[in-house]
């Protein structure tokens, strides 16, 4: 794996700081938490004291955003609410928003008589910041949804699925997938790539990520990958430069915000993932 770059270090400036922009949203900090999170675990100096100082912040926003009625846990990505508040909840910082989406969302799964396979992935990381009884049980279908056609020749949504799917039923590289394969393993490396060179960042990014759970040893892709986010990288810690997007895109409340912010954690998080030999995101609770 390659070392991990200073690109990262700057990334995590600029992920706290663009987090205290006044247009921020209780979404945003929480991307930004996890963000800063993932840097503390990939040892950038400072990280754990931004990730404080945003674990409170994000508490103030919820309170606020919940008083006035602008906050709907239910519209946002779930697993993103269960990580921040495992992750606030570790620092010391406890969200009474949080931890209600947290138990009521164990409740409704833990009434199914079957985890269905889009829901795995919630149901392990819900297992892992609850502790406890397992939401899953002994259920033995493949852990990844079935692809239907070549996943070369998918849509973006679909490889996002795959991805997602991937991250929650290996708890984020912590536990093994079943359904995992040589042939799926060389698509998402060149999928990996491709999406790179399409500038979608994110994706790319996530591809990264999902090829480090499955424990591949592509360490040339890892390699082509860290370098080419590098050369995109800007003096201030964000990645890209969207100029198509910033002037002929659907008009944006905050580029920083909705743009550059989410880039920069994705980016982050698959470099860190590359990076750090057995990177824990989530430390199941004892």
């Amino acid at each position: 794996m390659p070392k991990r770059h200073c690109s990262v270090d700057r990334a995590t400036k600029f992920i706290f700081e663009t987090a205290h922009l006044p247009a921020a949203s209780a979404k945003h900090q929480l991307q930004s938490l996890l963000g800063l999170s993932i840097a503390e675990k990939a040892k950038v100096p400072d990280a754990a004291s931004f990730a404080d100082v945003m674990a409170t912040q994000v508490n103030q926003t919820l309170a606020r955003e919940i008083a006035d009625g602008t906050f709907d846990p239910f519209a946002q990505d779930a697993k993103l609410l269960v990580l921040g508040c495992d992750i606030m909840r570790r620092r010391g910082v406890e969200s009474s928003v949080l931890v209600s989406f947290t138990q009521d969302t164990t409740r409704a799964l833990r009434n199914l008589d079957t985890i269905p396979t889009q829901l795995k992935g919630l149901a392990y990381l819900l297992d892992a910041v609850n502790g406890g009884p397992s939401l899953i049980g002994h259920q033995s279908d493949s852990d990844l949804p079935p692809l239907g056609q070549s996943l070369l020749l998918a849509d973006s949504a679909k490889i996002q699925q795959l991805c997602n799917a991937v991250a929650g039923v290996t708890l984020f590289g912590s536990r093994e997938a079943s359904g995992a394969t040589d042939d799926l393993m060389d698509s998402l490396s060149v999928l990996a790539l491709q999406k790179l060179r399409e500038y979608d960042f994110i994706l790319g990014s996530a591809l990264l990520r999902t090829l480090a759970y499955l424990k591949s040893g592509d360490s040339e892709t890892f390699d082509y990958a860290a370098t080419y986010l590098e050369s995109q990288q800007k003096d201030d810690g964000r990645f890209g430069y969207y100029a198509r997007e910033l002037t002929e895109g659907p008009d944006l409340p905050d580029a920083d915000l909705d743009i550059f912010l989410p880039v920069a954690v994705s980016v982050t998080w698959a470099l860190a993932e590359m990076t750090v030999p057995d990177l824990q995101v989530v430390a199941p609770r004892s």
